[in-house]
């Protein structure tokens, strides 16, 4: 007895690129960067976990050490134990202003911890990496906009290095090794979420260049 043949009308599973209603759309990236046939993979910003934690830990201590600081000056009737003693002792042997001094002082870096936080956050609001078809985009900036690239084909590499921690954490350093000289090309990315997802979106890009130059297809399994 015969094997049965396709259904008639059947379609053969051999696969193709993501179609246009699975491929994810750009939130972060520029949308009108992307070339016509290019689609996008992954895109991303560096973890706030790489950004944040430091400057709001200093500027928190510093504030507290501010409040207590006033407390004493102005006479708050709140006890701080060693920290009043500390603060009354430098003032009768160093100087009798001296507990408004350190009050300023406190009060300065603060500002500066502020400050630094928002350092930090136009630095992360302004870089987005992303891994598209054809290339390997980061874009810089806030109301204008660069965009530095390299071309999949160019890509020679992909390291990634976390630390204990950074694995603990989910993020790590990204080096994408590249051919021709480009800007972003053998430089440390930091703070890159999940970064062997990153890493792998990258080498199947390359892949699928590759395969689409030697007249191959994707293959679903």
């Amino acid at each position: 007895m015969a094997a049965p043949g396709p259904a008639a009308g059947s379609v053969p599973r051999t696969a193709t690129a993501p179609t246009t209603t699975s491929r994810p759309m750009p939130r972060l990236l520029k949308a009108t960067y992307l070339a016509d046939q290019e689609y996008l993979l992954e895109e991303t910003r560096a973890t706030k976990l790489f950004y944040f934690p430091g400057p709001i830990v200093f500027t928190l201590i510093m504030a507290f050490l501010a409040i207590v600081s006033a407390a004493y000056v102005y006479g708050w009737g709140v006890q701080l134990g060693i920290w009043s003693q500390l603060l009354n002792q430098a003032s009768q042997h160093v100087n009798a202003n001296f507990s408004t001094w350190i009050l300023y002082l406190f009060a300065f870096l603060t500002l500066i911890g502020l400050l630094w936080i928002l350092e930090r956050a136009l630095r992360w609001i302004r870089t987005v990496y992303a891994v598209t078809s054809h290339r390997v985009i980061v874009q810089t900036g806030i109301l204008g906009k660069d965009f530095h690239e390299i071309p999949v084909t160019q890509v020679r590499g992909v390291d990634v290095h976390q630390s204990f921690f950074q694995r603990i954490l989910g993020y790590g350093t990204v080096r994408v090794s590249s051919e021709g000289g480009t800007q972003v090309g053998n430089e440390d990315w930091k703070g890159i979420p999940r970064p062997f997802r990153f890493q792998k979106m990258i080498e199947d890009a390359s892949q699928g260049v590759m395969q689409s130059a030697g007249g191959g297809s994707w293959v679903r399994s």
